[in-house]
């Protein structure tokens, strides 16, 4: 549960202002992630501290800030707190990606359960879960169209584990189909996504019937994310990636590049049944163009956000949202 000196940090003047610019409330946003994982109970302050050293590239929470951007261009300080509980909440589900994953590299560093053990890396993880959903929770309900976040966030939760166990489910499954892969990356990614533009939407001055337009969008911006992951996965370096990478067909993880390379290599079941190495699996892959078809399925939901994106208000909402969409997609 939250403390004292963690709500503390919330009531700071620059976060009690009732609006701020979109850079500010980026700003803020990222400040107010290492504040919390640097001010953690001294049980679990080692490895939150450890967290903080290599932030993300806050995607998600610039999802959502954008998404709450009113007509008047600027978002209130409550889009503060949702941002950070959307980075707290991706952070907590990475770390126990790690531990099943046994990842030894994390955007640069150790993995926290490399660094500190599973054991102190799945409580950690926990209480970034709880931390994130107390934030939340301290939104001022007028700052909210419909108090509904609390709802909100614990159902793409449940998205979220579902995909998961359905990848674990399907770990070496070379007959997953295309349909199910898509299901499940629907799930374990664009979920989390989909929940930024969503509270981001609950955040901002639009109009009920705007609501599922934000969720199609957010939905397709996970997909393409994790689309270009998938790809990387093959095609990228440790050094770039800052993570192992050709590590999905070791872990047994069948991606859309593969999918698409088993239906056109007939050969290929067969040679995977008796082993491949890493770089054999790339090699086949690559020449079977796995890759430009998982990034011509990339291209097809960009450009469908993007047309989907068109009818958003106001432009400068609009432009960010397209620039944070071509970021995504960019490999």
């Amino acid at each position: 549960m939250m403390n004292k000196a963690n709500l503390a940090s919330l009531s700071e003047p620059c976060l009690s202002r009732e609006r701020l610019a979109y850079e500010e409330a980026q700003h803020l946003t990222e400040l107010e992630i290492k504040k919390l994982l640097k001010t953690a109970p001294p049980v679990l302050r080692r490895p939150t501290s450890h967290l903080a050293r290599a932030m993300g590239k806050g995607l998600r929470a610039q999802a959502l800030l954008a998404c709450a951007m009113g007509e008047d261009g600027l978002v209130s300080s409550g889009a503060v707190k949702a941002a950070a509980a959307i980075e707290l909440l991706h952070l907590a589900t990475l770390i126990h990606d790690d531990i099943i994953d046994e990842a030894a590299l994390r955007r640069g560093i150790d993995t926290l359960h490399v660094k500190f053990g599973q054991k102190i890396a799945v409580l950690c993880g926990d209480y970034l879960f709880c931390l994130a959903f107390d934030l939340a929770a301290s939104i001022r309900p007028e700052e909210v169209q419909q108090d509904r976040i609390h709802v909100v966030l614990p159902s793409y939760f449940t998205q979220i584990c579902l995909g998961e166990i359905r990848e674990f489910s399907n770990t070496g499954n070379l007959d997953l189909t295309e349909c199910e892969y898509f299901r499940i990356i629907s799930g374990k990614t664009a979920a989390l996504f989909q929940a930024s533009f969503h509270v981001g939407f609950l955040l901002s001055d639009q109009p009920p019937e705007m609501e599922e337009l934000y969720l199609q969008v957010g939905q397709e911006l996970g997909i393409i994310f994790q689309l270009a992951d998938d790809c990387l996965d093959f095609i990228s370096s440790v050094k770039k990636a800052k993570k192992p990478v050709l590590m999905d067909g070791h872990r047994g993880v069948v991606t859309l590049p593969l999918i698409y390379a088993l239906r056109v290599d007939k050969t290929l079941r067969g040679r995977l049944k008796k082993g491949l190495s890493a770089q054999e699996l790339k090699a086949a892959v690559l020449a079977a163009g796995g890759i430009e078809y998982t990034q011509s399925k990339m291209k097809e939901r960009q450009l469908k956000a993007k047309k989907l994106l068109a009818v958003l208000g106001p432009e400068n909402k609009k432009i960010l949202l397209e620039q944070l969409l071509d970021r995504v997609a960019a490999l």
